[in-house]
């Protein structure tokens, strides 16, 4: 059967058929290709300057022009620029041209440039074009041409634009809507947490009961190795019922903060390194930090998972066996600041304020395990405590991660003095 992939991208058989459907909406045919490619002499011979042009504009505006400020990566562009608007004119309108625009189109994506952007920037192509492509040897005629029908081309580039926009807006609403039925789940998977973490640990006490009373009754009486495997019966049921109690807490991480208290720091990252210590073991990932712990005040398992994202992100994408993260703390009067660095590949500088928007994950990381949900998570954690989280990082040089919170004895201070 013709299904989806996994990631949401349709199969090829359905991506040419829309394909085809496109073409034929447009009336685009052969008599167009022809026409098209009569253009390429035409093209190659002002390749230069429209690629110089194009990207002059681009550069007249901050937004776009943060985009070009690697000289390497710039270079790769023009080349991959003219490459693009070529195939445009050779008109070869098979799988493999609607595959490349979906390549642009993602690549555009992960970088954060928006469609408004990438239309007015085709404008630029479609203007000089025209102005090189019509008249033949008549400039006059083609200034006049150009002069009616470029302001069209105008109007007609910024209503697709902002129509587009609604439609985007509306996916956005879209997604958003989805998050709060996700949001409304865990509530619903909360309160089954309550509901039968009792049930379920009623009845692994008994049987821890059971083991050490038999232990203590009949233990002279048994053998050697039915002592050991009845007590490690007993010990296997402690662990589950330790899980049972890190599912709960797990479950508990996005309630409600009605419960605050001085956070014991240094517990909660003890918590933290030992659920992560496998993974570290296994990539050879080491993790140091400070000895002395200041208390922030907020929830401890709200604060534990969100750092437990933050520092899991790092185990994973710091480099096997030469991985390191370095903890730290600070505090600047009433708050304290934690901080989780590592030496991983960092964050391009356009990327920084997307790291924490839910289901985007970096290209250079799509090759990694996950949902890309654990940043975002981990921010609505702390913002839900008050706090802010934050990241700094450059290419090549690693990044570091901040959770700033209130300290509980800044809190408890005001507390005073407003019973005062």
């Amino acid at each position: 059967m013709n299904q989806p992939k996994d990631d949401g991208t349709p199969p090829p058989k359905a991506m040419q058929e829309d394909f085809e459907f496109r073409l034929r909406f447009l009336e685009m045919d052969e008599r167009d290709a022809r026409m098209l490619r009569s253009m390429l002499p035409l093209f190659r011979l002002h390749e230069q300057g429209l690629v110089d042009t194009f990207y002059t504009h681009l550069r007249a505006f901050p937004i776009t022009a943060s985009f070009l400020e690697d000289p390497a990566a710039f270079e790769r562009l023009q080349a991959l620029q003219r490459r693009h608007l070529q195939t445009l004119l050779e008109a070869n309108w098979g799988p493999e041209f609607a595959q490349s625009r979906k390549r642009v189109g993602d690549a555009h994506a992960e970088v954060g440039i928006e469609p408004q952007f990438f239309i007015g920037a085709y404008f630029q192509y479609v203007q000089h074009c025209l102005r090189h492509y019509v008249g033949g040897e008549n400039p006059e005629l083609a200034r006049q041409w150009c002069d009616r029908v470029l302001p069209l081309l105008k109007a007609v580039f910024l209503d697709v634009g902002l129509t587009l926009d609604a439609y985007f807006q509306q996916s956005t609403q879209k997604v958003n809507n989805a998050l709060e039925m996700l949001w409304k789940a865990n509530q619903e998977l909360r309160q089954f947490a309550h509901l039968t973490t009792h049930d379920l640990k009623t009845p692994l006490a008994t049987v821890a009961n059971l083991c050490e009373e038999t232990l203590d009754e009949f233990g002279a009486d048994l053998p050697d190795e039915a002592r050991r495997m009845i007590d490690s019966a007993r010990q296997r049921v402690f662990r589950m019922s330790a899980m049972i109690d890190e599912l709960l807490a797990t479950a508990l991480a996005t309630e409600s903060t009605d419960s605050q208290e001085a956070i014991d720091l240094a517990k909660v990252v003890g918590e933290v390194v030992d659920r992560l210590r496998p993974s570290m073991m296994q990539k050879h990932v080491t993790l140091t930090g400070p000895r002395d712990w200041p208390k922030p005040w907020g929830n401890p398992v709200r604060l534990r998972e969100a750092l437990y994202n933050i520092v899991s992100n790092a185990v994973k994408y710091t480099p096997s066996t030469s991985g390191r993260i370095e903890l730290s703390q600070r505090v600047e009067g009433s708050r304290i600041r934690i901080g989780v660095a590592d030496n991983g590949p960092g964050i391009p500088k356009e990327e920084l304020n997307r790291v924490f928007t839910p289901f985007r994950r970096l290209a250079m990381h799509q090759d990694q395990p996950g949902s890309g949900l654990g940043l975002y998570f981990a921010k609505n954690l702390v913002e839900a405590l008050g706090g802010r989280v934050w990241v700094e990082s450059e290419v090549g040089r690693g990044s570091v991660f901040y959770i700033e919170l209130e300290s509980a004895r800044s809190h408890e201070t005001t507390a005073e003095n407003t019973d005062a």
